[in-house]
């Protein structure tokens, strides 16, 4: 438990803005405390006896909707027992807190954001509001961390243990360009350390500025890190998925915008874009052939009910099973697709929210012994 979980006595929650969660955030931080979210689902799921005590649990409600004059209040609470927010810590956390955000589309036309977000943490033992967190970016970099988790358990990581030397380098397609899917592209190449080494970057969008954009984006981002993968904006979505290893749909389509004949055998997509149906990017043909991998089984009953494909399991539930040879493997099929579908839950939310505040604290705490 946090040294300051049952002793902070601010007479006020802290304020952190969109600024300073830009600083505390780091994209390796927030895959860990991402990957404990995943898991702390899929260990609640589990019958109370077969539960890994060394692993955290989590309780969730689906999420609610508030209808305004001008737009819509998401409501999502949630709650994470035991989890970590670094990897080999021995220090575990208890965190309850609940994101809200607003989305109010006409506010683009007044210079105003169209989605915005807080977190509210609350202490775990007294119910007191502890934190607000500011979500925006929040989101964004959640949302694309998640991706980078199933993306690394479901394909990175079985690829990596082929190869002799554990390294693996990859194409990556972008599909929509918009903010999740410069996330997305940032988030792969920030973390190729620990993941694969990105040597290419297919983009496309249906404003192709956004693209263009994108790419500079991209290429600063080279520049900033060393790297040298190349950038390439793309006319078709077609040719954006040629010979991608790992693929991000990033758009509002209602519409089918990827098909089979698009991918490679061996190819993961992570399907973010929420249309009308949380599943309209991809083509009922790509459906047929792949193996479908959600967050959380709650929220594909109610998002996902129209889906016609075989969803495997929690990716949470893949990653309970590694390492364990009493514990089948959940993997996908070597050679094939997976597609991890992108719902997006509360316990995201909750250990993300978790790790800023804590390491808004460690800093503040350093400036106060300075």
């Amino acid at each position: 438990m946090s040294k300051h979980a049952a002793t902070n006595t601010r007479s006020r929650p802290v304020y952190i803005d969109e600024d300073q969660v830009k600083q505390l955030l780091d994209w390796n931080d927030a895959r860990y405390v991402i990957e404990q979210a995943f898991v702390s689902v899929s260990n609640q799921a589990r019958d109370p006896a077969a539960r890994f005590s060394d692993q955290p649990i989590s309780s969730q409600p689906a999420r609610t909707f508030v209808q305004a004059e001008g737009g819509v209040l998401l409501c999502m609470p949630g709650f994470v027992g035991q989890h970590r927010i670094a990897s080999g810590s021995s220090e575990r956390f208890s965190t309850l807190a609940c994101k809200l955000i607003t989305s109010f589309r006409k506010n683009a036309s007044i210079g105003l954001p169209s989605i915005n977000g807080e977190v509210f943490v609350f202490n775990s033992i007294t119910g007191k509001l502890e934190a607000i967190v500011e979500a925006n970016y929040l989101t964004g970099i959640r949302t694309a961390t998640a991706s980078l988790v199933a993306t690394d358990h479901l394909f990175l990581g079985p690829a990596r243990a082929r190869t002799p030397d554990g390294k693996v380098s990859i194409q990556l397609g972008i599909v929509g360009c918009g903010f999740q899917g410069m996330m997305h592209a940032i988030g792969f190449v920030r973390t190729q350390a620990a993941l694969a080494k990105v040597h290419a970057i297919r983009l496309w969008n249906r404003t192709p500025g956004r693209a263009t954009q994108l790419k500079e984006i991209l290429t600063e981002e080279a520049n900033k890190t060393g790297s040298n993968y190349s950038v390439f904006v793309c006319d078709t979505v077609e040719d954006c998925c040629r010979d991608c290893d790992v693929i991000v749909t990033a758009t509002g389509s209602s519409e089918p915008l990827v098909y089979r004949n698009f991918l490679k055998p061996n190819v993961h997509i992570n399907a973010v874009g929420a249309g009308e149906y949380h599943h309209a990017e991809l083509a009922q043909d790509v459906y047929d052939q792949c193996q479908v991998y959600i967050d959380h089984q709650e929220g594909a009953r109610k998002e996902l009910a129209t889906l016609r494909s075989t969803i495997v399991g929690e990716v949470g539930e893949v990653i309970l099973r590694e390492n364990r040879p009493e514990e089948e493997s959940l993997l996908p099929k070597a050679g094939g697709i997976s597609v991890f579908q992108s719902l997006g839950m509360a316990t995201e939310d909750v250990t993300v929210g978790r790790l800023i505040y804590e390491k808004y604290l460690m800093a503040h705490d350093r400036s106060d012994k300075a």
